[in-house]
């Protein structure tokens, strides 16, 4: 393998000649061989949004050049694009400010900003920190990425897939509404019901569970952005905060602001930890579907045997015919 040398605050350091990254991402991959998971994809998603809203704010408000912010901006839609995979290696197993990711990410965008910059004929240098991390810090920028990451993937992944799941049990509640079956309690008859009343009630949590993660999202809308290292500003430009949450729900096509006091939104991670409940509230729900339907799918001969479900995989390596209900325990 070929490398190359980068230097940093802390001397040199070989990098491989093939990747964008710099020191400050080398050294982490050095350090922390922890573990076999790495930064999931959709922070590197978040973070190429969130460097492009950046570099547009610091662009407008005059302290990032518009060469360099244009290029900035041409090599988050790079990543966006799926263009420099490959080059975000870092453990999830790292510094708890998250630091080194964003320095990752800084790193991988000004190299890449050099590169644009100088197929347009122009030798403008791209500093990772200067330039792409101008009027942030990591202490900013990684709850206002956990924020962004929360939002994006509740709205544009968990409600479609809640979406789908209530409409099919719905279904289920109409066509079965006038088949009367027995209820339990503790698994003992109790008194009857229908089997679309059943279905109704599992319907109307995911219904539910969608209702209540929407007003928890809504707290997620707040970033943290402008706080810089400890939520005073300092280093970034008046209005900066304000314009970065515009012009990031502009890229998203979701809702954002900026959060009303950066010192609670550094500090504290209280959205992030209602929003989990919201989220184990659902998994509850779903726990409980899926076992209502193995329960009632059980047998078929000497269980209960009252709904008959796909029979997608054989159950047994040794017992023929025999089925078991795989994707209620995949939900479990």
């Amino acid at each position: 393998m070929e490398y190359r040398i980068e230097k940093d605050s802390m001397g040199e350091i070989r990098v491989p000649a093939d990747k964008l990254w710099g020191a400050q991402t080398q050294r982490s991959f050095e350090n922390f061989r922890i573990g076999t998971e790495k930064i999931p994809p959709e922070m590197v998603t978040v973070f190429a949004y969130l460097k492009k809203a950046a570099a547009l704010t610091n662009k407008e408000l005059g302290v990032v050049t518009p060469e360099r912010a244009d290029a900035i901006v041409q090599a988050c839609d790079d990543i966006l694009a799926g263009k420099l995979d490959g080059n975000f290696p870092l453990s999830v197993w790292m510094t708890g400010s998250g630091t080194q990711f964003n320095m990752n990410i800084n790193e991988v965008v000004a190299h890449r900003a050099v590169q644009i910059l100088k197929e347009q004929g122009m030798e403008e240098t791209v500093h990772p920190n200067d330039h792409v991390n101008h009027s942030q810090s990591s202490n900013d920028t990684f709850p206002t990425g956990l924020h962004m990451a929360g939002v994006l993937l509740i709205e544009q992944q968990l409600f479609p897939a809640m979406d789908r799941l209530y409409e099919a049990l719905h279904e289920k509640e109409v066509a079965f509404k006038d088949i009367v079956k027995i209820g339990r309690t503790h698994l003992q008859d109790a008194t009857p019901l229908t089997l679309g009343q059943e279905f109704s009630g599992w319907a109307r949590m995911i219904q539910r569970d969608k209702e209540m993660l929407t007003r928890g999202v809504d707290f997620l809308r707040d970033l943290a952005m402008g706080g810089t290292a400890v939520g005073t500003g300092i280093n970034c430009p008046e209005g900066y905060d304000v314009r970065f949450a515009e012009i990031v729900s502009q890229l998203t096509g979701t809702a954002f602001h900026t959060a009303p006091n950066k010192f609670q939104s550094l500090t504290s991670k209280d959205e992030l930890v209602v929003v989990h409940g919201m989220l184990k509230a659902l998994a509850c729900d779903l726990m409980k579907i899926a076992n209502d339907v193995r329960w009632l799918s059980s047998g078929p001969r000497c269980g209960i045997g009252e709904l008959f479900i796909p029979e997608n995989e054989p159950g047994s390596s040794i017992m023929p015919s025999k089925v078991n209900p795989t994707q209620c325990e995949a939900v479990t």
